[in-house]
């Protein structure tokens, strides 16, 4: 059995002659809840539209569960749950028309999982889906896509319009699912504390590139954020590759470096620095400073934060 639900090689995607996705490789193992981040109008849905068979590439492959996307059968397609943003549902079924739609089109169907579910959520299923708000539509989507037992689950922003409660309610569920039978997660949110707290890997998409793809502890290990102190002015440069972002005030220096080691830090030290403190960075400090606007100091800092 492949070890990877996700394969991507070599992926391009060009609209417009605009190139959206330029070149990504990345490999999803099973089991893992993986997250993938990035700005608005980067590329994450089209890549997943493109994993789903719904897109074609310009160029490259992609499969899920070790099938070509361009050749996923209805049983393979069973296998595999999507929650795309907005929980665009039929407006005009009573939510319980819906549940039985749907669960007589799925190959499988967890009928105890999923009324615990429409407990938890308290979803009304005499009601019609216009009718429901926003969080209503997307809680009833997610149970509808955890309920037929998928191997691998796509979630596309799938706590948008989700209050506070509702969103911890379902990222406990997410622990829950993927702790059952290797069950893998793809999953794109804009909340990147969500992300932070169920996520086992990350990656980062930018200028079409996957500049980021590794473990969410080791990229942590990886950038250090440092704020150095001078007993004159702070020097423009001090010749350190992989500087991903530089301010430089009086005789304060902030610096975000990737893959910071020994090396660097004796380079440092040649500078005679008053002081040295690391700044703590969450998953979110991360990305910012990982997608701010293109600059060839961004791309030679995170190019090398890969399959760690």
């Amino acid at each position: 059995m492949n070890d990877n639900a996700i394969n991507v090689e070599n992926l391009v995607k060009y609209f417009d002659g605009r190139c959206v996705l330029d070149g990504i490789y990345l490999k999803v193992p099973r089991g893992c809840i993986y997250g993938l981040l990035g700005r608005n109008g980067i590329g994450k849905t089209t890549m997943i539209r493109i994993l789903l068979g719904l897109e074609s590439p310009t160029r490259g492959q992609t499969s899920m569960l070790g099938i070509d996307s361009t050749r996923l059968s209805a049983k393979v397609r069973g296998r595999i749950g999507c929650v795309a943003e907005g929980h665009n549902l039929i407006q005009n079924y009573k939510v319980s028309r819906l549940i039985k739609l749907c669960k007589d089109l799925s190959v499988r169907w967890n009928n105890e999982f999923f009324e615990h579910l429409i407990e938890t959520f308290r979803l009304p299923i005499d009601r019609r889906i216009k009718d429901l708000s926003m969080g209503m539509r997307a809680q009833l989507n997610l149970a509808l896509a955890m309920a037929t037992e998928p191997e691998l689950l796509i979630l596309d922003d799938p706590t948008l319009g989700l209050d506070t409660v509702a969103r911890r309610q379902f990222l406990e569920l997410a622990i829950e699912l993927i702790q059952q039978q290797e069950r893998t997660i793809l999953f794109c949110s804009h909340i990147l504390s969500d992300v932070e707290r169920i996520a086992d890997r990350v990656g980062v998409l930018a200028a079409g590139k996957l500049v980021v793809d590794c473990r969410l502890e080791e990229l942590k290990r990886r950038i250090k954020k440092l704020q150095v102190i001078f007993p004159d002015k702070a020097p423009e440069n001090i010749y350190i590759t992989e500087i991903i972002n530089q301010q430089v005030h009086d005789r304060e220096m902030v610096l975000t470096v990737a893959n910071w080691n020994r090396r660097k830090q004796t380079i440092l030290d040649t500078f005679k620095p008053s002081s040295c403190t690391e700044v703590p960075m969450s998953l979110e400090d991360i990305f910012i400073e990982c997608t701010k606007p293109a600059q060839e100091l961004i791309q030679t800092g995170v190019q090398e934060i890969q399959n760690a």
